[in-house]
């Protein structure tokens, strides 16, 4: 069994060489980000939750979903990654958004949420207990929003798997169910909707908590 510990450690390894890199270098994600953030269907005034937050490229999307009155929670391991994250919350100003270091596993938190958006977290996608753990954090009824890479299965997508297994190996200590990352999800969320943007190189997975 993979230690925990050092699994986090190689993570944040990573990720700290990730968070100098200006987000516009990933401009091509930003429709990606939008979209799911739509799926989550978040109402004024509601709460969601972004584990593995990043440097807080979603929460435009997020702030302008839950208005003024609601609240975002994002959640990263890395303090890098949480650092960068700060200076974009302070830079725009937002009251409304809360920053928690913190594994997925490790994870508490007192409230509920109205949404959960994993967005390119392979190594929580894989991980038993993140996800429930995760899943744990939503109200009865709470959507989970998930998009991340995934192998084609068809062409033309096929031929880019290489470049999706090196995108893997770069930014996901899990190595384990690239063919299905959503797999864990669809265990646990019955009625797990999956759906393989362009050409079958990403994938978007919409649930509900029951």
């Amino acid at each position: 069994m993979t230690d925990p510990t050092s699994t986090h450690a190689e993570i944040i390894a990573r990720y700290r060489r990730v968070a100098v890199l200006p987000d516009g270098l990933f401009f091509f994600t930003f429709p990606l980000r939008r979209h799911a953030v739509d799926r989550l269907g978040l109402a004024p005034g509601g709460r969601v939750l972004e584990i593995g937050c990043g440097s807080g490229a979603n929460f435009d999307y997020l702030v302008r979903a839950v208005g003024p009155s609601g609240q975002v929670v994002g959640v990263d391991l890395s303090p890098d990654m949480i650092a960068a994250a700060n200076a974009r919350v302070q830079h725009r100003l937002w009251s409304n958004v809360q920053l928690i270091e913190s594994s997925a596993e490790n994870l508490q938190l007192a409230e509920r949420f109205d949404g959960l958006l994993l967005f390119a977290m392979h190594d929580v996608l894989t991980s038993a207990v993140a996800i429930d753990r995760s899943i744990a954090h939503l109200k009865a009824g709470g959507r989970v929003v998930a998009v991340s890479p995934v192998l084609a299965e068809n062409l033309p997508g096929r031929l880019l798997n290489p470049v999706v297994a090196a995108v893997f190996r770069r930014f996901s200590v899990a190595q384990t169910d690239r063919e299905h990352p959503w797999r864990l999800l669809a265990d646990r969320l019955p009625g797990l909707q999956v759906e393989r943007l362009g050409p079958g190189i990403l994938f978007l997975a919409c649930g509900q908590k029951p």
